[in-house]
């Protein structure tokens, strides 16, 4: 049994170790990700509030109004109401707001999930005082719940997550941009559009290459070589 258990543990250890890997260096990613996202809201956040100073600016501006306006009516007739004058939200703003409060909520998510499946990473690989028989008989029925679960899957959805959450934050920073010229907006909007551009092409290369050689668009003795931007974005693609 000890023949046949060492193959096996040999082969999960390979995969576990690949979702080890991964997830950790994601979790470094996500955290350092975050910290900036965070950074950002702070101050998108003061968008969404009317600002004090503005506010406290309006009030004298109408008590000043107001006392020469009063000075020269009858006592009768003399009293004002001050009036605080009412703050619209942009709506760039909101956009702006929305698009990174949920990138930042992606990426940790990205960092809950990924902590959550090294926790079942460890409990998968844990044998106690078992025989090697037993073992066997225990890893290949840990083996089949993986799949069963979907696990496999979960460890391959962690990068979406994340690379949502990016692109998310892009497209908040072009908003942000916007209203502080077109010098600064353009060349940002321009390298974060290559920047998107580069992943939506390898995410789609890869079927386009497929649907075309099944279609019979590319002729049998002239294959190319098969496109190597394999990625969980272009599977789901």
């Amino acid at each position: 049994w000890a023949i046949l258990l060492k193959p096996e543990l040999e082969t999960d250890k390979i995969r576990c170790d690949g979702w080890k890997e991964e997830v950790q260096t994601l979790l470094i990613f996500a955290g350092l990700f975050s910290a900036v996202v965070t950074a950002f809201v702070i101050e998108s956040y003061k968008f969404l509030q009317p600002d004090p100073n503005d506010t406290i600016i309006n009030l004298l501006t109408q008590i000043a109004n107001g006392s020469n306006i009063t000075a020269s009516l009858p006592s009768s007739t003399k009293g004002s109401t001050l009036t605080v004058s009412s703050f619209t939200q942009n709506p760039s703003s909101i956009r702006l707001n929305v698009f990174w409060f949920i990138s930042l909520i992606l990426s940790l998510t990205t960092v809950l999930i990924g902590t959550i499946a090294l926790q079942w990473l460890r409990e998968h690989q844990a044998y106690p005082d078992l025989s090697p028989k037993q073992s066997l008989a225990i890893l290949r029925m840990r083996s089949e719940s993986l799949e069963a679960w979907y696990v496999p899957h979960i460890f391959a959805a962690l990068p979406l997550l994340l690379q949502a959450a990016l692109v998310l934050f892009l497209a908040g920073l072009i908003d942000f941009t916007v209203p502080l010229g077109v010098n600064l907006s353009v060349p940002i909007a321009c390298i974060i559009g290559l920047v998107l551009l580069f992943l939506a092409a390898t995410t789609v290369i890869p079927s386009f290459q497929a649907l075309s050689l099944l279609s019979g668009h590319i002729p049998r003795n002239k294959v190319p070589s098969a496109c190597a931007y394999k990625s969980p974005q272009s599977q789901v693609f």
